[in-house]
């Protein structure tokens, strides 16, 4: 997987487009952290990060809010768009019944056509019309909508997000973490209490500690 798909590089992307690139960056940092657990299992369909990161970001830019609206608006867009979402898949099933229907009548052509053409175009679609239509309606529009905000749901999303990215982690955390993985993950937290390393310096730690194990893991089954 490319990962292009992820806020850290979304933002970013948008960011610079709409000329604020530092801006960019430090939203899809925070987002990134927020959406760590938002993983597609099975036939679920997650919030829609990437609608709500690219709109998220572009009206933080363009109303120069900052920041904080951008997280303030992030996660209501995603969930809005995961309904898009899933009546985009409710109506992609119908072309994968229709591309049963050829496959069973030996027409190649058309099965092709079914499964490359209308769930391609779909999948597009829902993801530019709403990022298209929400960018031409400008800052004015978005400024409008924050406005409307009573303070104290703005002041309560600020606080929230500020929480968001631990839940991310925590998110993450709940499906990953097994007996065999917990060392680790102390080891982690007492690294960062008694040696005072910011958090790079961690991350590059747990780098090399990861690429030592798998030599050793590999040597350990070559011999076996």
């Amino acid at each position: 997987m490319s990962m292009i798909d992820r806020p850290l590089v979304m933002c970013a992307l948008t960011g610079l487009v709409c000329g604020n690139l530092h801006e960019g960056i430090l939203i899809g940092a925070t987002l990134e952290l927020i959406f760590l657990g938002n993983v597609a299992i099975g036939a679920a369909v997650p919030p829609d990060v990437v609608t709500g990161s690219v709109l998220a970001t572009a009206f933080s830019i363009m109303s120069g809010r900052g920041p904080e609206a951008a997280l303030t608006i992030a996660i209501p867009i995603s969930m809005l768009a995961q309904t898009l979402g899933v009546l985009v898949r409710v109506v992609n099933a119908r072309f994968g019944h229709m591309a049963d229907r050829y496959a069973a009548q030996g027409n190649t052509r058309m099965v092709a056509v079914m499964h490359l053409g209308g769930p391609t175009l779909l999948y597009f679609l829902s993801g530019f019309l709403p990022v298209f239509f929400a960018i031409l309606l400008g800052s004015a529009a978005v400024t409008w909508f924050l406005d409307a905000i009573p303070a104290f749901i703005t002041n309560g999303l600020v606080v929230a997000s500020k929480i968001l990215p631990a839940l991310g982690f925590a998110l993450l955390i709940s499906m990953m973490l097994s007996s065999k993985l917990m060392p680790y993950l102390g080891l982690g937290f007492l690294i960062a209490a008694y040696t005072k390393l910011d958090i790079i310096a961690i991350a590059l730690f747990a780098v090399v500690l990861a690429f030592i194990i798998s030599q050793f893991l590999n040597t350990s089954q070559q011999e076996g």
